[in-house]
């Protein structure tokens, strides 16, 4: 969906579809179905939701949505209660905060090699594809710094990485 009609879907409002605008990066309201792509709905559905101005949707894709974007499933399903668990919002910040830092020290010290960082997130990334499966951002993110440690440590450790993602996914 191209930003202009994003823009224009917009007079298509409905209390669902501005909880769901709130959960969007800045570049998935511009392009909002990359958002449908991130948290794991099929585009039909979110074309219903988004284009259409559906005013509900199951529980099971509240569900799913709430799982990838760690919002109350109440809050987004029906609108009742806040976002987000006390401090969990905040907490979630802080990990986020906290990871950051350590990558930005770990790159200033010139310590990643970038070719093996590559490749830990494509094997992740070409797994989740294979396997038609979903990682939280957070989650995805440790995976892969586990799998660059392994590579890094044993550049051959193939069956080790595979029994890895069959845990972790």
């Amino acid at each position: 969906m191209s930003s202009e009609l994003a823009e224009n879907n917009m007079e298509l409002d409905t209390p669902l579809k501005k909880r769901l605008y709130q959960l969007m990066t800045d570049d998935e309201k511009l392009l909002p179905f990359s958002f449908a792509n991130r948290i794991g709905i099929s585009k039909s559905t979110f074309h219903s939701i988004w284009t259409k101005g559906s005013t509900s949707i199951h529980k099971s894709t509240a569900k799913k949505i709430a799982d990838a974007t760690g919002v109350n499933v109440d809050w987004l399903h029906k609108g009742i209660g806040e976002p987000y668990s006390d401090g969990t919002q905040q907490a979630q910040h802080i990990e986020v905060d906290k990871a950051v830092e350590r990558i930005q020290e770990t790159v200033n010290a010139g310590t990643i090699d970038m070719t093996m960082m590559v490749e830990a997130l494509t094997i992740v990334e070409n797994y989740l594809i294979e396997h038609d499966k979903r990682m939280h951002a957070d989650k995805k993110a440790e995976l892969v710094v586990s799998i660059y440690d392994l590579l890094c440590k044993s550049p051959d450790s193939g069956s080790s990485i595979i029994s890895m993602l069959k845990l972790a996914i």
